[in-house]
């Protein structure tokens, strides 16, 4: 299942957005290219996408979200570095794995090497010019800041990006298998907490990633789920997905399309 955005795609960039050079892009991918890739293996090639507006209907989709953004040097180095990495640890094929009845655990991992991957994804969130991501548009600063860290390998700070992750769950009856909430993507959505700091949150792999920007409470920075430090064990807590204000009203949009024949799926 792919839930997208309602806004319009931009033009196409030219110049490389990492490296700044003038060259030939590759169609880039801010949430990995594999997450669809799976969840379009879920659904024999094609999946169902529901966009969060009011007119457009509910349609099989094969698109994986990419863009023309990076060169293809650029391209290798994010996926070598982060990429390649993130998507092992989340698939369990780094390090080993263990449930319980909180979450998951990972253990061997490289927390800031992890943590790097899904600041990568939010800058390239920003920068993508997609309709599923143009809801997000971090300040120049932020993203600056990201963009500088990416292309000259520097360390990311972790007082300005707090990045937490939950594995996904559903514990109702009848509810969402394992395999078929590994299968869903959501473009990102953020939130406003009272206006005190905001975060960016999306949804692949199984899991939601929520990155908090500006400086946080401790309460908050201390949370199971919390990445931060280097310690090589890390918990991703259990998070019911219908305890996700923002997917269940997703859902609720397509469920309503649905209803009133707003669907070309059969």
């Amino acid at each position: 299942m792919l839930i997208e955005s309602q806004y319009g795609v931009n033009a196409t960039i030219r110049p490389c957005r990492l490296c700044g050079e003038q060259r030939g892009l590759s169609i880039s991918h801010a949430l990995p290219n594999s997450a669809f890739v799976s969840a379009l293996r879920e659904g024999s090639g094609k999946v169902v996408a529901i966009v969060d507006d009011q007119t457009t209907p509910i349609q099989f989709s094969s698109d994986t979200w990419g863009v023309e953004l990076l060169c293809a040097t650029c391209e290798d180095k994010l996926n070598r570095k982060l990429d390649a990495y993130g998507i092992a640890v989340l698939k369990g094929q780094i390090g080993t794995v263990l449930r319980s009845d909180y979450g998951v655990t990972f253990r061997g991992i490289d927390r800031q090497r992890f943590r790097a991957f899904f600041l990568s994804i939010l800058w390239r969130i920003s920068v993508s010019s997609h309709a599923s991501y143009s809801n997000i548009d971090l300040p120049t600063h932020w993203e600056n800041e990201l963009h500088l860290a990416l292309k000259f390998d520097q360390k990311i700070s972790g007082s300005k990006y707090t990045v937490a992750i939950y594995r996904l769950r559903d514990s109702t009856p009848d509810g969402f298998t394992s395999e078929s909430l590994r299968s869903i993507v959501t473009a990102p959505f953020a939130r406003d907490y009272e206006g005190k700091f905001v975060s960016v949150c999306f949804i692949c792999f199984g899991f939601l990633v929520e990155i908090f920007l500006s400086k946080l409470p401790s309460k908050i920075k201390n949370k199971v789920g919390v990445l931060v430090g280097s310690n090589s064990i890390f918990m991703a807590p259990f998070q019911e997905i219908f305890d996700i204000p923002e997917l269940v009203n997703m859902m609720g949009s397509g469920l309503y399309k649905r209803d009133i024949g707003l669907s070309q799926i059969d």
